[in-house]
C-alpha cells in the first residue's frame, strides 16, 4: 500500500507538470517551452534551501507556496520577453541555454548531490497527505481546464496559435493573452517542483535536465497534444515506464538501463507523428 501512494504521488506531481507544459505552453500558444523545467527545478531547490540552510521548519513551511509563485513569476516574465524577440526555434536554442545556467546555478548553489533531507510541513508528514493534497489540487485544476476549454477565450487562443497575423487583423491583443498563459505555466509548474522537494526529501540537480523535459514532451506527442486525458496518462506512463526499468533491470543490466529507457522514448518521438498523427487523445494533428 505505501509503494502505491508512493507511485501515485510521483505521477500527480508529473501530471501537474505535464499539464502546465502540454496544456498551457503547446495547447495554447504553441510553444515548445522545455524552458518550464526551471521553474519545476526552481520550486524544488527554493525547497531545499530554505527547509536545510535556514532550519525553516513546521507551519512555516507553507509560504513556500506563496514565495515561488511569486519568483517563478518574475523568470517566466523574463521568458515571455524573449519569446517575443526569439522566434521558434531560436526560442528553443534560449530555452536550452536557460536549463543549462540553472543546471550550473544548482550546482553552485547545493553541490553536486543536490539538497537531502528536507522536511515536510505540519499536516503534511505522512505520503497519504501529502496525495490527498495534490489530488484536491489536480481536481481544481483540472475542473478549471475543462471550463476553460469550453469558454469563449479558449476560441481566441486558438486564433492566436494557429495564425497571428489573423488574430492581429481581427483586434487581439496577442502579448495581452500570452502573458498570462506564461504566468500561469510557471506559477503550476513551480509548485509541483515544491511539492516534488516535499515528496522525495531532496532535490537533485539531475532530475531537472534537458533530457528529462525532452522525455516528457515526447510522452506529450504519444498521449495527445492540449488534452487533460493525454496530460494524465503522459503522467502515468513516465512514472511506470521509469519505475519499471528501474527496478527490473538495474540488477541485472544497471549500465543499460537508461540507455534502454532512451531507446524507448526515443522510438515513441520517431515513429508516434506517423502512426498517431493527434496521439492517443489529441485535439489536432502534431
Amino acid at each position: 500500500m505505501e509503494l502505491l501512494i508512493n507511485i501515485l504521488l510521483k505521477v500527480e506531481i508529473y501530471i501537474l507538470l505535464i499539464i502546465a507544459l502540454n496544456s498551457l505552453m503547446l495547447g495554447k500558444l504553441n510553444l515548445w517551452s522545455i524552458g518550464n523545467i526551471v521553474y519545476f527545478s526552481v520550486g524544488a531547490f527554493i525547497t531545499g534551501y530554505f527547509s536545510n540552510t535556514l532550519s525553516t521548519s513546521g507551519f512555516s513551511l507553507y509560504f513556500l507556496f506563496i514565495i515561488v509563485p511569486i519568483i517563478v513569476s518574475v523568470i517566466s516574465l523574463l521568458f515571455f520577453r524573449i519569446s517575443k524577440i526569439l522566434k521558434d526555434d531560436f526560442f528553443l536554442f534560449f530555452s536550452i541555454f536557460i536549463i543549462e545556467l540553472n543546471f550550473v546555478f544548482n550546482n553552485i548553489l547545493a553541490g553536486p548531490s543536490g539538497y537531502s533531507h528536507i522536511k515536510r510541513p505540519e499536516l503534511l508528514n505522512s505520503d497519504l497527505s501529502l496525495l490527498l493534497l495534490i489530488s484536491f489540487l489536480l481536481f481544481l485544476i483540472i475542473i478549471w481546464f475543462s471550463r476553460f476549454n469550453k469558454s469563449r477565450l479558449n476560441k481566441v487562443y486558438s486564433v492566436i496559435r494557429n495564425n497571428q497575423i489573423l488574430a492581429k487583423s481581427i483586434g487581439i491583443n496577442i502579448s495581452n493573452k500570452k502573458l498570462p498563459i506564461f504566468i500561469a505555466s510557471s506559477i503550476i509548474s513551480g509548485i509541483a517542483g515544491v511539492l516534488f522537494a516535499f515528496y522525495s526529501y531532496g532535490a537533485d540537480p539531475t532530475v531537472f535536465s534537458t533530457n528529462e523535459i525532452i522525455i516528457l514532451f515526447t510522452l506529450i506527442i504519444f498521449s495527445g497534444v492540449d488534452s487533460i486525458k493525454g496530460s494524465i496518462i503522459a503522467g502515468f506512463v513516465y512514472v511506470f515506464l521509469s519505475f519499471f526499468l528501474n527496478s527490473v533491470l538495474s540488477d541485472t543490466m544497471q549500465i543499460i538501463a537508461p540507455k534502454i529507457s532512451q531507446i524507448i522514448f526515443g522510438s515513441l518521438l520517431i515513429l508516434v507523428p506517423f502512426v498517431l498523427p493527434k496521439g492517443i487523445f489529441g485535439k489536432r494533428n502534431i
